[in-house]
């Protein structure tokens, strides 16, 4: 077996970070869901510049990260910004978060 070492992600302290909490992949639904998010984040990250750091989680991968969210359904968006939860949303599917999550999360970040 290889080990491979995880690089710790360096964000700035006041650089608000969204976190998209992605199921496993263990039926079609999820894994068309999956790919669909993850096309998502990279338009997002696009977006959203350098004010968000866009971060993927994997449940399969970081389960102790999703367990700290405490994250109930899948997929979700947390907003996090110097270690405040300022937004979350949970069980959204693709179609809604192209269409909601953006506006609300410029939202949040310009009440900030």
């Amino acid at each position: 077996m290889e080990f491979q070492a995880q690089h710790p992600i360096l964000v700035p302290a006041r650089t608000a970070v969204l976190l998209v909490f992605l199921p496993s992949a263990a039926s079609r639904d999820t894994i068309g869901q999956r790919l669909s998010l993850t096309k998502l984040v990279g338009s997002w990250q696009q977006e959203l510049g350098h004010t968000v750091r866009v971060l993927k989680i994997d449940e399969n991968v970081h389960p102790d990260v999703v367990r700290s969210f405490d994250v109930q359904q899948f997929p979700a968006v947390v907003l996090v910004q110097q270690g405040v939860e300022l937004w979350r949303q949970e069980g959204i599917t693709t179609a809604e978060a192209e269409r909601t999550l953006m506006p609300n999360l410029l939202e949040r970040i310009g009440n900030h």
